[in-house]
């Protein structure tokens, strides 16, 4: 027992001392803790009994081998507050600095988006449209409500575009205007006019105006001449106005309801009933046809000029439908539209 107790005294001092010595040495010489702990365990080597040699050799490995996966770093502040490694003990590594455990406290960056609840100033314009319906908007519809009058108006224009000018009211032959465009059904006329009266000089007038086309109005500006004339032989007076049947009526021929269509529904036709003279006296084709010698005269010569000028001319001895009208028109006969009718 004595001896075992002096042996356990001696080693105890030896590790005193070697403590001591590396407490000293490293401090002053600026060394890594890896030499001078090497040095400490070989300096206990010496004086170990080989029992714990095998120990202290296995537990100085493992401690290169973890030395040598870490990086030497060299510290005063590291070397001088570690403790010397007691023999048969294993060394435990200490955290290194930046591990993760230095590193929690950067985890905590949620920071930032806990202050994104409250509204900060560069959001205050998201709120500015909620305040902008207070002001009535102004009407898209306002350029639509227009389109219809301007396509009105569109449609207007491109109607007189497609209108024929009538060289007869140009020239101040016959005296009217030109109207709107006739259309019903089959019938029509794209430039009818309405005219007063008839002829240059010495103008007749219409009981009432009358619709018709421009064929028919440059004939009829011709035809007013002859008919003044056979008035000034027949009765020695002017005439005051030209009484009038049909001019523009969508019908068939005679009023029937069968057969081809009138040109009285193209405004191409006009039926003349009588005439009024200045001196106040009037003669009417249902009476004067086979009436008195001087209106025998007048109508049979109103007749024969018709038919020198228009197309289509039926009078009484044509049919019963023309006992009272002398019907006129400017219609197509033949093949190239040169042959005429004369009843």
């Amino acid at each position: 027992m004595n001896l075992s107790f002096q042996r356990l005294l001696r080693n105890g001092f030896l590790a005193i001392m070697a403590a001591a010595i590396c407490l000293f040495i490293s401090p002053t010489a600026d060394m890594p803790v890896a030499s001078s702990q090497a040095r400490a365990e070989n300096i206990l080597e010496i004086f170990k009994p080989k029992t714990t040699k095998k120990r202290s050799i296995q537990a100085r490995r493992t401690a290169q081998r973890r030395q040598s996966q870490r990086p030497h770093r060299t510290s005063t502040s590291t070397s001088a507050t570690r403790t010397p490694q007691i023999p048969g003990t294993v060394p435990v590594p200490q955290p290194r600095p930046g591990s993760a455990e230095e590193a929690k406290p950067e985890e905590k960056q949620p920071q930032p988006e806990d202050k994104g609840s409250t509204p900060t100033p560069e959001q205050k314009p998201e709120e500015a449209p909620a305040e902008k319906p207070s002001t009535p908007a102004t009407p898209p519809a306002g350029p639509k409500e227009t389109a219809p009058h301007e396509e009105k108006a569109a449609e207007k224009k491109d109607e007189r575009v497609y209108q024929a000018a009538c060289p007869a009211l140009m020239n101040g032959e016959v005296q009217g205007k030109l109207v709107a465009p006739l259309s019903d059904g089959i019938c029509g006329e794209r430039s009818p006019l309405s005219l007063s009266a008839i002829g240059k000089e010495n103008p007749l007038s219409f009981a009432a105006p009358i619709t018709t086309n421009c064929a028919m109005a440059v004939t009829l500006a011709q035809w007013a001449k002859a008919v003044r004339a056979a008035a000034l032989k027949s009765f020695g007076t002017e005439i005051e106005a030209i009484g009038t049947g049909s001019d523009y009526q969508c019908r068939k021929v005679n009023g029937g309801t069968s057969g081809r269509t009138s040109e009285h529904a193209f405004a191409n036709a006009l039926d003349i009933m009588s005439f009024r003279l200045k001196n106040g006296r009037t003669t009417e084709l249902a009476t004067g046809w086979n009436g008195k010698p001087e209106e025998k005269e007048f109508w049979r010569a109103v007749h024969k000029t018709s038919c020198d000028m228009f197309m289509t001319v039926i009078g009484p001895d044509g049919d019963t439908a023309h006992r009272t009208n002398l019907h006129l028109d400017q219609g197509c006969h033949g093949g190239n539209c040169t042959s005429r009718i004369c009843q």
